[in-house]
């Protein structure tokens, strides 16, 4: 928006824009977790068709901050995740500063190092698969990434030996979660196309519960061991026995 304003408004007066100021107050609105939007207005001559060039000259008003509230149980779940050998990636389209900012609310990062862009994704998938794969081992937050980039982290995970679990509620999460080894889309918010993709779909839409879902999932692999370790032991003295 920047770039196609000529002029700000400061205090109902139209002035020369000053780009070092709206920067800063971008990235503290970022910094603060905080999701923003630039607004601007201008006239334009009025004629049958339009171009990208067209847009100039215009008066930037101001921007608009929001965010999406943590949910209270999910730092409690991705400590679970960790005690239990789980580790959790945030893949999003936010401005980096504020996917740091969430991140580290939530106990995901201790520092900003562990913080990438799809800048970032682009310049180590050029250098090959294996500087791209060691890259992404060290990162646990992604920013500003294009639906391949979600593509190729995932790809790269999976050449890791790890097995993936992607979740996601739009059409550009849907190469991604098809691409994992276990694709959960959400019920509520999710769109169609990342449903079909998907091989669960929550119904509730809240991270801790595929945390249960693992725990009982855990659970059940123990027992099954157990009996079958019980059963195994059984017969085995029977078949010694009759022997």
């Amino acid at each position: 928006i920047m770039n196609y304003s000529k002029y700000m408004d400061k205090k109902g007066k139209k002035s020369k824009i000053d780009t070092d100021i709206l920067l800063k107050q971008n990235d503290e609105l970022a910094q603060s977790g905080y999701r923003v939007i630039a607004l601007a207005n201008g006239v334009m001559e009025k004629k049958d068709n339009y171009d990208i060039s067209d847009i100039k000259d215009l008066t930037f008003m101001g921007m608009v901050a929001f965010i999406d509230p943590i949910r209270k149980e999910v730092k409690q779940s991705i400590s679970e995740c960790r005690d239990a050998g789980i580790k959790v990636i945030m893949i999003t389209g936010d401005h980096p500063l504020t996917g740091y900012a969430i991140a580290h609310d939530l106990g995901l990062v201790s520092s900003y190092n562990e913080v990438a862009t799809g800048v970032d994704v682009s310049e180590y998938l050029a250098k090959g698969q294996k500087k791209f794969d060691d890259f992404i081992n060290d990162k646990r937050v992604f920013t500003r990434v294009t639906p391949l980039d979600k593509l190729e982290i995932v790809e790269s995970l999976k050449r890791q030996g790890e097995f993936v679990a992607v979740t996601g509620d739009g059409v550009n999460d849907a190469p991604a979660i098809k691409s994992a080894n276990i694709g959960v889309a959400m019920g509520i918010t999710g769109t169609e196309v990342s449903k079909d993709a998907a091989s669960m779909i929550l119904a509730d839409d809240n991270f801790a519960t595929i945390i249960k879902a693992v725990a009982n999932g855990r659970t059940v692999y123990e027992n099954i061991k157990n009996a079958i370790g019980y059963l195994l032991s059984g017969n085995l003295s029977a078949i010694i026995t009759v022997l």
